[in-house]
């Protein structure tokens, strides 16, 4: 008796947008001037979308922009234009250009998601809460100026580490990193929520060379907010 295998393929058609998407698009109003803030926390990179004629570098220790006007609804995707390691084919840029109705929608939604985890005005936070929150918020925020090490690159962005404002009173370390200071590198980061910026700033306080063994209270910051 003969036995016969059999063995079947399932072919599988090519995605059209296969390492195209992304976790959160960026979604914009049609037909408005739109400006993007760029930078970057490692290497160069690129914000590119061929179909906006937008190509700007995202270069670390620097802050640049750039600007496109959509005027037709739809989706339009881009890459990272640099080659920028190994994970570069792994940086795609998708921009959802929607009707100012459905956009007042999304934001109203964005709200709804932000508000629901909003951290609890009441909540006392311990100093190694706070310091580990506060290295998070730094990574993203701040090394990609003051460096991991805190040392800066001296003198656009100076040294965070023995820094007197980061080892001095609070509530001058807390208005620069809120207002920023004019005629500097350095930006305002109102945006960051009371508790982000007491995390970082407790964090500053107490990392590297900085030993003050105080920490910056989510009240301290909100006392100081214009």
């Amino acid at each position: 008796m003969r036995r016969y295998a059999f063995q079947f393929f399932h072919v599988v058609q090519p995605y059209e947008n296969y390492l195209l998407e992304v976790d959160n698009p960026v979604v914009v109003p049609v037909g408005k001037k739109i400006r993007v803030i760029i930078t970057a926390n490692d290497v160069i990179h690129a914000w590119w979308v061929p179909a906006f004629g937008v190509k700007q570098d995202a270069i670390p220790g620097f802050v640049r922009d750039t600007w496109f006007k959509a005027d037709k609804v739809g989706i339009y995707r881009g890459q990272c234009a640099e080659l920028c390691g190994k994970e570069h084919g792994f940086m795609p840029i998708v921009v959802e250009v929607v009707e100012p109705e459905k956009y007042a929608e999304w934001i109203a939604a964005q709200k709804k998601k932000m508000a629901a985890q909003a951290d609890d005005p009441n909540k006392t936070y311990t100093m190694d809460e706070l310091k580990v929150r506060g290295e998070k918020i730094y990574a993203g925020n701040c090394q990609v100026c003051h460096q991991p090490t805190g040392m800066g690159q001296p003198p656009v962005f100076p040294a965070l580490s023995g820094s007197k404002i980061a080892t001095g009173p609070k509530d001058g370390h807390i208005s620069i990193v809120l207002n920023g200071k004019p005629g500097s590198a350095m930006a305002s980061f109102k945006q960051l929520s009371d508790v982000d910026l007491a995390a970082v700033l407790t964090y500053e306080r107490n990392s590297w060379s900085n030993k003050t063994g105080d920490m910056v209270s989510p009240a301290d910051v909100k006392k100081l907010r214009k």
